[in-house]
């Protein structure tokens, strides 16, 4: 009789503890606040950037924020400088990790020049979330890279 209550109270524990747990990639998008590093664009979406955005990237786009919450939400806030003043200083997105949480579905536009969809996920640690888009940037081929960092 003891054993079977000791099987049931551990195995009980265990359920919970697993539906309340979280991936660790989820954990290390969720953790903070992301921040602009720096954007680029690789021709040949090979992981490598052939035009480096970085220093024509606009204030009013560098100084944006990204907040991502582990129910699948988040906020891109606009920071001290807008583009559009008219612009709201907050908007709301979704997003979703796919492909085994290599690649990201974001809902919303808050990465500029960037239409929502699928992104590649190409690092995610701690510090850093760099994150790549196959898009055609003046009829050239290629993908899109933005990292971000806390």
């Amino acid at each position: 009789m003891l054993v079977i209550s000791a099987a049931a109270l551990f195995g009980c524990d265990k359920e919970d503890d697993d539906s309340n747990q979280q991936s660790e990639k989820t954990t290390l998008l969720v953790q903070q606040t992301w921040k602009f590093e720096s954007a680029g664009f690789d021709m040949a979406s090979n992981g490598s950037i052939d035009l480096n955005l970085t220093a024509q990237t606009p204030t009013c786009l560098s100084d944006n924020t990204l907040t991502f919450t582990a129910n699948g939400s988040g906020t891109m806030d606009e920071g001290a400088t807008k583009c559009n003043t008219a612009a709201p200083q907050s908007t709301a997105f979704t997003w979703s990790f796919t492909t085994n949480e290599t690649e990201m579905n974001i809902n919303g536009n808050v990465i500029p020049g960037v239409n929502s969809g699928k992104f590649k996920i190409m690092t995610l640690s701690s510090t850093q979330l760099t994150l790549s888009k196959d898009t055609v940037v003046q009829s050239i081929p290629g993908a899109v890279v933005v990292s971000l960092k806390h």
